[in-house]
């Protein structure tokens, strides 16, 4: 699909959601098959896929202009062990994680961290000040916000 879409002139940004299914807010699962990774192995769980798929756009011609490490992140990701309000420094170690695999293969490409409630100050204040605290190298912020349309009217 990268590909069709770069042959058809678009910009191409790559989302990682880290799990099996889709990662949100609410439900940041470990994919199965690294459940029973210690926090180590999991740091180089994500390291690795990364830098695989990466390598592997890159072989064919894809260089993304934007990689979202993590989707809807507002409590970290690949929980527990990398859930912010259990280990603030975990989960900005998985950034990094997913960071520097991107930076390996691509480093013109831009690191997003992602959040939704893009509204919620106190959220963001919260994480990117904690993330940062603990090290989190990234490039770009992220929000999904809702935008609401009443007759024709924002």
């Amino acid at each position: 699909m990268a590909v069709r879409a770069k042959k058809m002139g678009f910009r191409i940004m790559i989302d990682f959601h880290y799990s099996d299914s889709w990662a949100d807010p609410g439900k940041q699962t470990k994919p199965s098959a690294w459940a029973r990774y210690d926090f180590n192995g999991l740091m180089k769980a994500v390291y690795d896929y990364t830098y695989d798929v990466m390598s592997g756009l890159k072989a064919n011609g894809i260089t993304p202009e934007w990689v979202q490490v993590g989707n809807e992140t507002n409590n970290g990701m690949l929980w527990e062990d990398g859930r912010a309000t259990n280990s603030m420094r975990n989960f900005a170690w998985l950034v990094n994680c997913g960071h520097d695999a991107v930076k390996a293969v691509s480093p013109q490409t831009k690191v997003i961290v992602h959040l939704s409630n893009g509204y919620d100050n106190a959220l963001y204040r919260w994480i990117f000040d904690g993330i940062t605290a603990n090290g989190a190298r990234f490039d770009v912020i992220a929000c999904r916000c809702i935008l609401l349309l009443r007759t024709g009217r924002i």
